[in-house]
């Protein structure tokens, strides 16, 4: 039989199953590109008060790390900086989650092997999911080009950004290809590719915030490729050849491991279990740890050693980086007497709190997982109530937060403190800091948690489309659109420890309300419900 025997079909089947999702990710992003185009013309009228901003910008080391370098200030340059690394980190996520799920988690459901056994090739499945994410990509692409160049900005330009948006979206499908060849579990191939893509986002950001003698790693990760496109700023249309290649590669290695598998199997071997189950795997909550408990030890040590880099890196930020530029942005942001690592470490944990909320979102998910599964049936029709099994996740799912952010102030702490010699000082307060944004990621997880209860069908199409809302809100924020997103975004509602003067515990207690009451909204509507298969 061909091999890609059946894709044809399953295309069409990813495409009805997907005719929501794909079509609002597509328009929201080209939306959001014209918006910010318009926003930054509006804000920024003249070419002046654009370099000031942009040279106000590079001062910050944050800023550096999380967006990238601005080669160009002009209304294009500045629009491809906002946008560049976050609307690739938010294509590559929403292209991780849609080719695992066609792929990893139909074998894991046991649908692919019931697929395979019609008249469908053994590359059937992966090549229909690359294929629509890919399409999904280009197509997203090229409409954010169009929306661009409609409000004036040049077409040379604004293909290369469009381009360079779908090509960093491809390659992130391919890596999401191999990883779904290599676990067993879906949740695992999703943490380790969420998990790659990280740590080419950090591989970018030390290319821009080490100078020349680290600019050298932008060639060695797709984020730092579609940067280096130079939109609005020279047009290197030749870049986008690597990313066309780097996909290929991926694609081409996932289709080999592919071969090296049995369907529903892993590359990675299966750990055989004890012959009895010991006492700490007694009851639902036990079996939830169980399932949750590869992947959040895998981003627990993950954000200890991030933390660990920052901390470190904290003492050689204050004197490196002690310029007139860059102490003026500290002292506005944090008041007099700010410390630039201070500022620099709080502007990168509002960004990585919304990484700690995707794995908390995904966590909250897996009741619905295993409902689809048909895993949740055979235990509820056993001596185990619908709240007492659903209980068992939502516990995994809001302390995951509490344990990545924790581990995340720890290295900080740990780094920072050794580093400066006042550990017993720096400890508290930067774990105090990280802990701060608990509350913003309960708010998500609560979302996740009411929707499984009252829209089962929709609930991580919606969670996670609100979660991209929130970082709308942010940009829009930064760029003056909006005056005070904290009552738009539970990240902008939560202070920023380090650089303020109070922890302001009534928003901390609003958010935490919050959640409790969309935890409570979701376990009601989860009791009073049908099983959805």
């Amino acid at each position: 039989m061909n091999a890609l025997a059946g894709t044809g079909t399953l295309v069409r089947l990813i495409m009805r199953r997907d005719r929501i999702l794909l079509p609002v990710w597509i328009v929201l992003s080209a939306l959001l590109c014209m918006g910010i185009a318009v926003s930054t013309a509006d804000v920024y009228k003249t070419a002046a008060d654009r370099m000031t901003f942009a040279a106000g910008a590079m001062a910050s080391p944050a800023q550096l790390f999380s967006r990238g370098t601005i080669y160009s200030a002009s209304v294009g340059g500045l629009t491809a900086w906002t946008l560049g690394s976050s609307t690739m980190i938010l294509g590559g996520l929403i292209s991780i989650l849609l080719v695992i799920r066609h792929t990893r988690v139909e074998e894991e459901a046991g649908r692919r092997e019931l697929v395979g056994a019609a008249a469908v090739g053994r590359h059937a499945a992966l090549t229909a999911a690359l294929t629509v994410v890919l399409a999904a990509n280009l197509a997203l692409g090229l409409l954010s080009a169009l929306a661009l160049i409609a409000v004036g900005l040049p077409v040379g330009g604004s293909l290369v950004f469009g381009l360079s948006m779908a090509g960093g979206g491809w390659v992130l499908a391919a890596l999401a290809g191999i990883a779904g060849q290599v676990s067993e579990s879906a949740g695992t191939a999703r943490a380790l590719a969420l998990a790659v893509m990280g740590g080419l986002y950090v591989l970018r950001g030390l290319a821009d915030i080490g100078g020349s003698a680290l600019s050298w790693l932008a060639w060695v990760t797709p984020i730092g490729w579609a940067r280096l496109t130079r939109a609005y700023a020279g047009d290197e249309w030749w870049v986008l050849s690597l990313l066309g290649i780097g996909t290929a590669v991926l694609a081409v290695c996932a289709y080999a491991l592919s071969v090296r598998r049995d369907v529903a199997g892993g590359l990675l071997p299966t750990r055989p279990g004890r012959p009895a189950a010991s006492r700490w795997l007694t009851g639902s909550a036990a079996l939830a740890w169980r399932l949750h408990r590869p992947q959040l030890i895998g981003w627990t040590v993950s954000f200890v050693v991030v933390g660990l880099l920052l901390g470190f890196a904290a003492d050689g930020l204050n004197a490196q980086l002690d310029t007139p530029q860059i102490r003026a942005y500290a002292i506005a942001v944090g008041g007099p007497g700010a410390q630039i690592s201070d500022v620099f470490f709080g502007v990168l944990l509002y960004v990585i709190s919304q990484i700690v909320t995707a794995v908390a979102i995904v966590a909250a998910l897996r009741p619905r997982s295993e409902e689809v599964a048909g895993r949740a049936e055979p235990l509820l029709a056993g001596p185990v109530s619908r709240l007492r099994w659903a209980t068992g996740h939502l516990v995994v799912a809001l302390a995951s937060p509490v344990i990545a952010l924790l581990a995340l102030g720890v290295g900080a702490g740990l780094g920072s403190g050794l580093t400066g010699g006042d550990l017993g000082h720096q400890l508290p307060r930067v774990i105090l800091s990280t802990l701060a944004y608990v509350p913003a990621t309960w708010v998500l997880v609560g979302l996740a948690v009411a929707l499984f209860g009252l829209l089962p069908r929709l609930a991580a199409t919606l969670t996670w489309t609100v979660l991209g809302l929130f970082l709308l809100v942010d940009l829009l924020a930064e760029f003056k659109v909006i005056d005070n997103p904290s009552y738009l975004s539970p990240y902008a509602a939560t202070p920023d420890v380090l650089i303020s003067s109070g922890l302001a515990p009534l928003n901390l207690l609003w958010l935490t309300l919050i959640a409790a009451v969309l935890v409570a909204i979701g376990l009601t509507g989860w009791r009073r419900r049908d099983l959805l298969t």
